[in-house]
């Protein structure tokens, strides 16, 4: 095959109508992952931005540069129809595997189980959780932030140890130890010292201050929580009534 301008001009043509569409569904599939998957601050520090990236690079990269290398109109038409089938299960195959780890990668509850605030994707539940919507009536945030409490009786955490070990379900994920949405803001409230503690740890009562002065807020009017995800951590910021309200803090 001779390389001619005419062939890059046809090249050029056909990588920019298949460019043009995948902008589209990476626009859609971008507003899933940031406002429904992964809304912040999760898409920074809980593998949204990753799974972004990696759609990004299969949607709007790897297809249309396979079309241009491939796209001829000198070919016949069967040898055409050949190229465009081969090019359409290459990119959504790896565009299906892109969405599927971003979706059931997502964070589908966020925990305070101890001293531990952290993201419970899907299958950590193992089989005990027919759908994720039921989570829902642990909180009213999306995704949910639940209160978790270890019990200090000796069955019942023998039963926990027993769930970790034989059915591979860690303690954030053990659905019997999440407490109702009512009793989340005193179950905050009674970790604020424990959390408040953690902060001086990690020399970050700083970024609180900083947080505090720029928000014309004093520290007795929120309750905070350390929530440590899969690529950074942060704080979460809630009210005196234990509603969440932002964050602050790096995010790397």
């Amino acid at each position: 095959m001779k390389f001619t301008k005419a062939l890059l001009i046809t090249k050029l043509k056909a990588t920019g109508v298949h460019l043009s569409l995948s902008i589209l569904v990476f626009i859609y599939l971008s507003y899933q992952i940031v406002f429904n998957w992964y809304p912040e601050p999760y898409l920074s520090v809980d593998g949204g931005w990753q799974g972004l990236r990696l759609i990004g690079a299969v949607d709007l990269v790897l297809g249309p540069l396979i079309t241009f290398l491939i796209f001829d109109l000198s070919k016949s038409r069967r040898a055409i129809l050949f190229d465009l089938i081969i090019i359409a299960m290459i990119q959504f195959g790896a565009l299906f595997y892109g969405v599927y780890m971003t979706y059931y990668q997502r964070p589908v509850a966020i925990v305070l189980i101890d001293e531990f605030v952290m993201p419970v994707i899907e299958e950590n539940f193992g089989e005990n959780l027919p759908s994720p919507s039921l989570l829902a009536d642990y909180s009213d945030e999306k995704p949910p932030i639940i209160y978790s409490d270890l019990p200090l009786d000796a069955d019942v955490l023998a039963e926990v140890h027993r769930i970790k070990i034989e059915d591979k379900v860690l303690e954030h994920a053990q659905m019997q130890l999440y407490k109702p949405k009512s009793e989340f803001k005193s179950g905050l409230q009674s970790r604020q010292a424990q959390y408040l503690t953690r902060m001086d740890e990690r020399d970050e009562r700083d970024l609180f201050d900083d947080w505090l002065k720029q928000n014309q807020k004093s520290a007795d009017t929120v309750l905070v929580a350390p929530f440590s995800g899969r690529y950074g951590r942060v704080w979460l910021v809630f009210d005196q009534e234990g509603k969440y309200q932002t964050y602050f803090g790096s995010k790397q």
